[in-house]
């Protein structure tokens, strides 16, 4: 660190927060960097993404996921676990029917998403 020159703008702030290893404490640690990148991960494809937002207007059975994405049922049952992986939605047995929910979590997401667009 020694050596790099810091814009005046930012100097007293950074030096307030520690320089780099207080920011480094700042961090949130592995766990948690883990938890959000396997998030990130999970909204990254536009079909996971597009479910998810529909899962929020509208708990839904399978069947209605594939013929809203025209995805396989193998397919769909891919995406769907990896949102259900990544704690973004849970599904209820109804019968012969899973129906699928959105999380609180779930549901944040999308709220912090929609109000961006």
């Amino acid at each position: 660190m020694e050596g790099t020159e810091i814009p005046d703008s930012i100097r007293c702030e950074f030096v307030e927060k520690g320089g780099i290893d207080g920011i480094v404490e700042l961090l949130p640690d592995d766990q948690r960097i883990g938890y959000v990148n396997s998030i990130a991960r999970a909204i990254s494809d536009p079909v996971r993404l597009r479910v998810l937002f529909a899962l929020c207007i509208q708990p839904m059975c399978v069947c209605l996921m594939v013929a809203m994405t025209e995805y396989t049922y193998s397919k769909m049952s891919y995406h769907l676990s990896i949102l259900r992986d990544s704690g973004l939605i849970c599904s209820k047995q109804e019968g012969n029917y899973l129906i699928y929910y959105p999380t609180d979590l779930g549901k944040k997401v999308v709220e912090c998403i929609g109000k961006e667009l």
